[in-house]
């Protein structure tokens, strides 16, 4: 395998997991860091070990030494800054989501393609060993048809208005922030473009939704019903409910262990269970996939294909558009 040296923007909490697991993966070399202030990369460069920092992120994005580059910036800067690694012929792993809307997202996919580069949404949960297992178990049929999934996430959070979780200019709410991991779990477990979407929320004093519901109507008649909050402490839980079983995912989207059930309730019978806890902090699995892709000369992962990260930003396009929120900062063209 060969050495990959790692670029990352923005050292916040994010980057501060992505950093501890980078250390742990084979042929991962932690180069540099870039900040908005050199000190915080500098802070940051020498807690984990890199070799180096940069002064700002064009140094960063333009050091001929650097492979691969983590995006951990808010949301709305994600897009951005994904082009201009691309353009500098850098792959780019982009934390989650890739951009606020789909025809940012889109405009990122077209500039990989152009530039012939490397690019991958990092929606952590879909590169979780379990996760791999949950398909498996749904592509041999051990659930039968799948018909109905339940995925809720949510916390209580008290409201900070200069927070970026409900501060509009930085693209908040529960949707983009992790509204995404129920929708994505029904995109494992269903796949394809639904085609009804349900949604309500309940937008808070900043103006961002707060309190989220959706419900997407696939077209073999599959239904997923999710949740997502900023107000309540939900129970991180999804279901896959198929014609034949089922499949219990506690917390779902940090994925360490499934069962598999046979029959309904309240007498269905579990058949197996699979415990797959982390080898690091679970950021390693989507760092590997980059290797792997990197290695067979991949543009895109087959796990996390731009396809889907276009079609699960399609899904929240018409949800904030049901719900009535759009983004200052977001243009008319």
């Amino acid at each position: 395998m060969n050495t990959i040296n790692w670029g990352i923007i923005a050292p916040g909490n994010i980057a501060d997991k992505f950093a501890t697991a980078l250390r742990g993966v084979a042929g991962a070399a932690l180069y540099s860091v870039a900040s908005r202030t050199p000190e915080k990369a500098a802070a940051f460069a020498n807690r984990h070990g890199f070799e180096t920092y940069a002064t700002n992120y064009d140094a960063l994005i333009n050091d001929p030494k650097v492979d691969a580059i983590y995006i951990a910036s808010p949301h709305m800067l994600h897009a951005e800054q994904s082009i201009a690694c691309l353009k500098a012929a850098k792959a780019v792993l982009c934390e989650k989501p890739m951009a606020v809307n789909s025809q940012d997202a889109q405009k990122v996919v077209n500039i990989a393609r152009q530039q012939n580069t490397f690019f991958m949404e990092a929606v952590w949960t879909r590169f979780m060993p379990v996760h791999n297992k949950i398909q498996h178990w749904i592509n041999n049929g051990r659930i039968g048809e799948v018909q109905m999934v339940q995925a809720s996430f949510g916390f209580a959070r008290n409201f900070t208005p200069e927070h970026r979780l409900f501060d509009p200019q930085l693209a908040g709410g529960a949707l983009l922030d992790i509204g995404i991991y129920p929708i994505t779990m029904a995109q494992i477990a269903i796949g394809g473009t639904p085609q009804r979407i349900t949604a309500m929320a309940e937008l808070g004093r900043s103006g961002v939704d707060e309190n989220l519901g959706v419900l997407l109507h696939y077209p073999q008649g599959q239904i997923a019903t999710l949740n997502a909050s900023l107000r309540a402490n939900t129970s991180w839980d999804a279901w896959i409910f198929g014609s034949e079983g089922s499949i219990h995912i506690p917390l779902f989207w940090f994925a360490e262990s499934a069962t598999l059930f046979s029959g309904s309730m309240p007498t269905m019978t579990e058949v197996e269970k699979i415990a797959h806890p982390h080898q690091i902090n679970g950021y390693e699995y989507e760092i590997e996939e980059v290797h792997r892709c990197l290695n067979e000369g991949l543009l895109e992962s087959p796990l996390m294909s731009w396809q889907e990260s276009i079609q699960v930003m399609g899904i929240m396009d018409e949800v904030r558009s049901q719900i009535g929120l759009r983004y200052p900062f977001e243009n008319d063209d």
